[in-house]
């Protein structure tokens, strides 16, 4: 593919990308303009990092753990002043604590990042984790028991954000600068919102997938700051990616030293550690992260190894993405990224019918006469391709779904599969009877 034709087939203005090698930026390149009859970008063009500002906020979150300020395993009320996670009946037996809030597992559902205007009214923090108006999103509130299950969950680092500014006395934007952005050398990188007019003026305008309606950088605020609230560019975002990989490795303790940014791995769970989605081989590990608000951008690193960094200003910049991860992959022989050829079959969509539900994180649904997948449930669905009349694969990652059915040909449960491991996940909605018949 020419990458110029795919930008202009899906409606792409811009895409900026920064390639790591053997530990140091190999290359860094920025294509096409930052608005529509704009100027060029550049490596320096700021793009609107949206849920890759998670990874960034949980290393200034374990930096207040290294420096005792906090503790992972604690509950986080006991660290919060100017608001509480209400008490529910799913609080009763476990308290929501940082690490869950951290890994998604603390019981507090999804919510969809919402983006304002700053010439109109924009929720205070307060106001969003209450839901009050003007937050377009509802209350923050626990909805299952801590621990036991995984909601990828943007009102869980609403409080992580207020968690920074009240152990700290510091803005959540000042701390993460000074924890986090500088000592990594993230120069051009902010969580400043609105923008400061001089970052505005560099910055890339956001456009949906039409590739017409627009959401220009003075007018495009995400008030949950932790969640998605970064400005930054590839090359930073590169940057903080080898950083990782140094502590990791016990090379360099800018921000964490090696035992924590090992923990950060090792300790989470469902394919999650501690702010980053965790893929690949024992042995070989990598950490990963995508973001998705307006912007589409994703980002990768193995600890030992290459990684890549791509972000964009169109709503149908998420496939360019996984077309650009798929040519690195090939590029550098990463395994996890190449592509990899598969045969798909044809299933009765009355057999199909039978595993619409709910798995643990994972919902499935019919669409038309094929199946899509939410991984986690309440993200984008993808279309599942058959391998067999119980096994199924996604096109844009590693995930494979085998459905377990019983001698009533009931499905009751699932095996969700990774690169890494293998989760039994139960049925947690009722099958319908017009299912099975």
């Amino acid at each position: 593919m020419h990458l110029e034709l795919q930008m202009v087939a899906l409606h792409v203005p811009a895409v900026s990308m920064a390639a790591i090698h053997n530990g140091r930026i190999d290359w860094s390149e920025a294509k096409g303009v930052s608005s529509r009859g704009g100027s060029p970008v550049t490596t320096r063009t700021l793009f609107g990092a949206a849920s890759i500002s998670k990874p960034v906020t949980a290393l200034g979150v374990l930096k207040l753990a290294v420096e005792h300020k906090i503790d992972l395993d604690t509950d986080v009320n006991q660290y919060l002043k100017r608001w509480k996670i209400p008490d529910s009946p799913f609080t009763v037996q476990k308290k929501v604590t940082v690490r869950e809030l951290l890994n998604h597992t603390s019981g507090i559902g999804t919510h969809n990042g919402e983006i304002y205007d700053p010439n109109k009214p924009v929720p205070t923090l307060l106001e969003l984790l209450d839901g009050k108006s003007p937050a377009k999103t509802p209350a923050v509130r626990v909805e299952a028991i801590p621990g036991t299950k995984f909601a990828y969950s943007n009102g869980g680092y609403a409080i992580l954000y207020l968690l920074i500014e009240d152990v700290t006395g510091k803005s959540f934007s000042q701390y993460m600068q000074h924890a986090v952005l500088d000592p990594i050398g993230m120069k051009d990188s902010t969580f400043q919102a609105p923008l400061p007019q001089a970052l505005a003026a560099r910055a890339a305008t956001a456009y949906w997938g039409d590739g017409v309606s627009a959401v220009p950088p003075a007018k495009f605020v995400e008030p949950n700051l932790a969640a998605g609230g970064l400005w930054t560019t590839p090359t930073d975002l590169a940057k903080f990616l080898i950083e990782a990989q140094r502590e990791y490795t016990g090379t360099s303790h800018r921000v964490l030293h090696q035992s924590t940014m090992r923990h950060v791995v090792e300790h989470g769970t469902f394919r999650w550690g501690l702010g980053f989605e965790v893929g690949g081989e024992p042995d070989d590990l990598y950490l990963k992260h995508e973001g998705s608000a307006i912007f589409q951008n994703q980002m990768f690193v193995y600890l030992h190894g290459d990684g890549l960094v791509v972000m964009t200003n169109g709503g149908g910049g998420g496939t360019l993405v996984e077309q650009l991860l798929r040519s690195a992959g090939t590029v550098y022989g990463l395994p996890d990224f190449k592509p990899i050829e598969r045969t798909s079959i044809s299933v009765p969509s009355s057999t199909l019918a039978k595993y619409v539900g709910t798995y643990g994180f994972v919902k499935v649904a019919m669409n038309g006469d094929s199946l899509t997948a939410e991984i986690p449930a309440g993200s984008k669905p993808q279309n599942l391709y058959a391998e067999s009349g119980t096994h199924f694969f996604v096109l844009d990652g590693p995930q494979e779904l085998s459905f377990n059915v019983d001698e009533q040909k009931s499905v009751n449960d699932i095996d969700f599969i990774t690169p890494i491991n293998r989760i039994h996940l139960k049925r947690t909605d009722e099958p319908q009877k017009s299912r099975a018949n």
